[in-house]
């Protein structure tokens, strides 16, 4: 999952936005949204935030907002990147608990068929 993760955090030139908020991609937030809706979205992302946390240490004191973005994060540059290809791995690897893996697999081509790898 993480080779995937990296695949979709290359393909949002937006995870490179100044704000520095967004810690998943555009379109697979959009594509999980329609899914699980915006709750749905938020709550998993605190717990892929939550689970990434252990790995990089500066998301303990992340905040999700109500919409879906990070908050309070001491990040940027390349340890911002690396966070969230972290949070965006943890985020997949629910998914397929959740949902399964072809199910997420299919989310992830519609969202991102560029980022898709072979099957």
């Amino acid at each position: 999952m993480r080779e995937l993760a990296r695949l979709l955090v290359a393909s949002d030139v937006s995870s490179h936005a100044e704000s520095g908020a967004d810690a998943v991609n555009r379109n697979l937030r959009t594509s999980l949204i329609r899914f699980a809706g915006g709750g749905g979205f938020v709550s998993l992302l605190q717990r892929s935030v939550s689970l990434a946390s252990a790995e990089v240490p500066a998301l303990r004191t992340a905040k999700v907002t109500t919409d879906g973005r990070l908050e309070a994060v001491a990040l940027s540059g390349a340890a911002w990147d690396e966070a969230v290809v972290v949070v965006t791995a943890r985020m997949l690897e629910l998914l397929v608990t959740f949902i399964g893996d072809p199910l997420t697999r299919r989310l992830v081509r519609e969202a991102c068929p560029e980022a898709s790898p072979g099957e």
